[in-house]
């Protein structure tokens, strides 16, 4: 019986994300979803082709996503998922401008780099040294921008299956068993 009782708590802690206000943008807010990401991808590949940049003019621009991102955020035009992925983005690129050296930021962007590159690549990334490190660094930020493609691409058979699963969670009665000691 503890056992039913434990597996029925578990079930209602899964249902509770299901049952709770949907997170989902509407598909007509998603068009700020997608600005957000071009226009950080358009910086980045303007800046590969110019071959012009520098922490400032990346500080600059890095100021007026995060400011457009939080506007967004407030008029609820982006969810939480969203707008918490897309600024830790922002964050990862903004702390790899960092001129890096040996110093006292090296265990604080090794970790960083580390805890990312883990989360997006599921690989381990020990120290932010040389190119391969670059490299892995930056596998991650481009598959991060596709996942938040594909999120934002995805919400509505999200919001179908997510009704689907509230249905079934809904409609369930479980069986009476007397309880036998």
């Amino acid at each position: 019986m503890l056992r039913k009782l434990l597996s029925l708590g578990i079930l209602f802690c899964l249902a509770m994300p299901i049952l709770a206000e949907d997170p989902a943008a509407s598909p007509l807010e998603k068009k700020v979803g997608y600005a957000l990401l071009d226009s950080f991808t358009d910086f980045f590949h303007e800046m590969a082709i110019s071959g012009s940049g520098g922490y400032e003019k990346v500080s600059k621009a890095f100021q007026k996503f995060i400011a457009e991102a939080n506007k967004a955020k407030e008029q609820k035009q982006i969810d939480q998922v969203f707008y918490a992925r897309y600024k830790r983005i922002l964050a990862v690129m903004g702390l790899s401008m960092i001129p890096y050296d040996e110093g006292i930021f090296s265990d604080i962007l090794n970790q960083e780099f580390g805890h990312f590159v883990k989360d997006v690549l599921g690989e381990e990334l020990t120290s932010f040294k040389g190119s391969p490190a670059v490299g892995k660094l930056a596998q991650a930020v481009s598959e991060e921008i596709l996942n938040l493609h594909l999120y934002l691409d995805n919400s509505e058979a999200k919001d179908k299956l997510r009704k689907s699963f509230e249905k079934k969670f809904l409609d369930a009665n479980p069986k009476k068993e007397s309880v036998k000691k």
